[in-house]
């Protein structure tokens, strides 16, 4: 299968030669690999799982039969996801509270059943179905399918520690699809623009984040720094189980560190010799909307009212005068 990236499986290779393929996924038939022998039950599910990835479905173990004896298993059988139909008694339940699931079973017929042989302990095919009934996933969302959502060693080792440490789960979740280079926001939802925005917006001369402008730099050095933390964090896994690969990528990374130091202090010398704006000075940057007086406000004239210069306030009902209010008025305490 030429158009599978052989780096998404390490044995893919080896799998090739033994099956003797050529071919692309999709003009794969069953002819060209019922019959054929691999020596283990996991040469098998490698194969059928990354043919599946790049095929855009996915597998799930249908049958599977073991000996009484000792339990070894000599026959497996993985189907599609929507092979079947679901159960009449779950369509049409008298007391159902909740919602249903959606229906995503439509009785696909794509299948693979493997069978170890006695005399030579080689796992051969005896069936191989590769046409679906149903729309396949596109190869860009391929990561998606509930075969393909897994979570590699070094992000969950870096998960855990940042749980340990107190950091919620949320914060979490954002960090590390940061790092794989999401969260890349260009267009500000209208649902988050105030009414009272608008006015400014009209009348400023750019409402659109230019492309040199020091706040799309930011958001590209962060996209930048995401990346290379995700590559780190892998890095950093495989380099801790040992103390050999521990020394080593510490002094590559200290060498790694000076290096690109000097840059950044070479580059900072080299922006501060260069008149920069401000962010309040950015044209290019929606300002923050101009404060109005709103109803029930207190005056902000402090000798509205007075002709001797004192603070005005509020008047007391009785007597007219200030600094006390009805409730404590002399005139109607009697003082």
């Amino acid at each position: 299968m030429t158009d599978v990236d052989i780096a998404s499986n390490s044995h893919w290779q080896e799998i090739l030669d033994t099956l003797q393929l050529s071919k692309s996924v999709a003009e794969i038939d069953t002819h060209d690999i019922e019959g054929k022998e691999m020596v283990s039950l996991k040469m098998w599910e490698a194969f059928y799982y990354t043919y599946a990835r790049w095929k855009g479905f996915s597998p799930r173990i249908d049958d599977t039969k073991s000996r009484k004896s000792d339990g070894e298993i000599y026959i497996r059988r993985w189907v599609c996801n929507k092979e079947g139909f679901r159960k009449e008694k779950f369509l049409n339940m008298p007391d159902r509270k909740k919602r249903p699931k959606e229906i995503t079973r439509c009785g696909c017929q794509a299948a693979l059943r493997i069978l170890r042989l006695q005399k030579t302990n080689l796992w051969r095919c005896q069936e191989f179905v590769p046409f679906h009934n149903h729309d396949l996933v596109i190869p860009s969302q391929m990561q998606f399918t509930r075969a393909n959502r897994e979570v590699p060693e070094a992000v969950s080792a870096q998960v855990i520690s940042m749980n340990r440490c107190g950091i919620k789960t949320s914060s979490v979740v954002a960090h590390i699809a940061l790092q794989s280079g999401g969260l890349d926001i260009r267009v500000i939802p209208e649902s988050l623009i105030l009414t009272r925005w608008r006015k400014d917006v009209k009348t400023s001369s750019s409402t659109q984040v230019g492309e040199h402008s020091s706040e799309h730099q930011k958001m590209t050095q962060l996209s930048r720094f995401g990346a290379l933390n995700a590559y780190s964090n892998s890095m950093n896994f495989f380099a801790s189980h040992s103390e050999a690969t521990f020394q080593m990528a510490k002094m590559e990374l200290e060498k790694l560190n000076t290096i690109f130091r000097a840059y950044y202090e070479e580059g900072q010398n080299s922006q501060n010799s260069q008149p920069t704006t401000t962010y309040r000075d950015n044209p290019n940057i929606i300002q923050d909307p101009v404060r109005v007086r709103t109803k029930g406000m207190a005056s902000t004239n402090s000798r509205k009212g007075t002709n001797d210069g004192v603070q005005g306030g509020r008047q007391c009902t009785l007597c007219g005068g200030r600094d006390h209010n009805k409730r404590t008025c002399m005139r109607r305490t009697g003082v």
